[in-house]
């Protein structure tokens, strides 16, 4: 089966299901061992070795500041195919719980409202159709801004 660009990974991240293409997902894995990374942004758990690379790995519920995820059975980590301008690479997101792959067509995406989601509207690209209900397709270079996540977390009195 070949994926087209009106499809997309649905998942549960907290009580909430959210979107993001398809093709961007490179690959779903189940959670494995975290190794921690001192004094990164609270949201980046570490890095872990998938088939013999080392992704990092973010809490996307915590990324959202809506907490941290519990680890359960059904949690799993996501690949994503990051790229920016500088670079390409693999990073890891916890979430709680894979549903499916969905086609969401044009005439059933709606673009983001300005405010009255519980995340923030910068980490969402559209909403999409889904079971006569609007869910969030994220935008992934949002959440997964290079920038953001190396960012050194500043130790108390020290500049």
């Amino acid at each position: 089966m070949s994926i087209k660009n009106d499809q997309y990974l649905l998942f549960l991240v907290g009580e909430d299901t959210y979107g993001v293409e398809a093709l961007k997902a490179q690959e779903i894995v189940s959670y494995e061992n975290i190794t921690k990374i001192p004094m990164m942004n609270r949201y980046v758990n570490g890095i872990t070795n998938i088939r013999g690379s080392i992704v990092p790995v973010i809490d996307l519920l915590d990324r959202f500041g809506l907490g941290e995820s519990t680890i359960s059975e059904k949690t799993s980590i996501v690949v994503i195919n990051y790229e920016n301008e500088h670079e390409s690479t693999q990073i890891g997101v916890i979430i709680d719980e894979v549903f499916e792959v969905e086609t969401i067509t044009g005439k059933d995406i709606k673009p983001k409202a300005a405010f009255g989601s519980k995340i923030s509207t910068k980490f969402i690209s559209q909403m999409g159709k889904y079971r006569d209900n609007y869910i969030p397709l994220l935008d992934v270079n949002a959440i997964l801004d290079y920038a953001d996540l190396s960012e050194l977390v500043q130790l108390k009195g020290t500049k």
